[in-house]
């Protein structure tokens, strides 16, 4: 039933929050100073991205799309489809991570899909930008619609990304 694309970005270059640090030996005198580098952190789209969500539309049946970033405090997530702002609800949740970073989780649900649609998910912010898209196109019979499997999909996408932020977590805050 869908068609996905492939992911476009256009994003600066890697600039995370990195230290670095010098230990000495308890029996010695001198010490180093701790130096912390303080740097823009970069936009970037985290998974699930749009082509990956793709199996989950069918057009007998209304569909949610989710998309994250993270990114400097900045940072703001807008949908398109077919190139035009969409006058669907969006949701979003931001969240801090580390001093200067947020995560950003932003959603719609659209109604059943009526014509072929090219939706895409854009972060921006003064650091850059990342685009995930989709292009989901209507097909005739299709069969794949079988509500039950598509929400135990859906939790289980769910959960595996939330295991995977609970996880990237762990890994930024212990980078700081």
């Amino acid at each position: 039933m869908s068609h996905a694309t492939g992911r476009s970005i256009t994003s600066t270059p890697s600039a995370l929050p990195s230290s670095s640090s010098s230990s000495s030996s308890s029996t010695s005198t001198s010490t180093k100073p701790h130096i912390v580098e303080a740097r823009e952190a970069e936009v970037r789209l985290l998974p699930p991205l749009l082509k990956d969500q793709a199996w989950g539309v069918h057009a007998q049946e209304a569909f949610l799309l989710l998309c994250l970033a993270l990114g400097p405090s900045d940072v703001h997530i807008h949908w398109l489809m077919n190139g035009h702002s969409l006058d669907t609800p969006i949701m979003e949740s931001r969240r801090p991570v580390g001093h200067r970073e947020v995560l950003v989780s932003s959603w719609l649900r659209e109604g059943p899909l009526v014509r072929d649609a090219r939706y895409q998910c854009v972060a921006e912010a003064s650091a850059g930008n990342d685009m995930s898209e989709v292009d989901l196109r209507l097909t005739i019979g299709d069969e794949e619609s079988v509500p039950s499997r598509d929400v135990s999909q859906w939790r289980g996408a769910l959960t595996e990304h939330q295991q995977l932020l609970k996880r990237w977590e762990k890994a930024w805050v212990g980078r700081l």
